[in-house]
């Protein structure tokens, strides 16, 4: 069945007439046209679509994860300093005049 109608209209386009198949442009429409393109039109300033802003990051995959934590541990490894601890001064030695009194 679904031969028969392509078929048909395969007849029906073969039979069709090449001039009026292609269309052809007509003097007052080509007129029209330079008219518009000439003229400064300015065009809307649309903010980009940049899709549902709602939605939430997916977690991270196995692998993803365990590339993520080598890549950290890697980091923390090469920021090593000395360690922290606490900082110990003397005493202060009479910096301060005696007052006369």
């Amino acid at each position: 069945m679904t031969r028969i109608i392509l078929l048909l209209m395969c007849v029906l386009l073969a039979l069709l007439e090449p001039e009026t198949a292609l269309a052809t442009p007509n003097t007052e429409t080509t007129a029209l046209a330079g008219a518009t393109e000439s003229e400064a039109i300015p065009r809307p300033n649309y903010k980009r679509y940049k899709g549902n802003s709602r939605t939430k990051k997916r977690k991270l995959g196995f692998f993803r994860k365990r590339a993520a934590r080598r890549k950290a541990m890697r980091k923390r490894r090469q920021k090593v300093t000395e360690p922290k601890g606490v900082i110990r001064v003397d005493k202060p030695t009479g910096t301060m005049p005696k007052s006369a009194n």
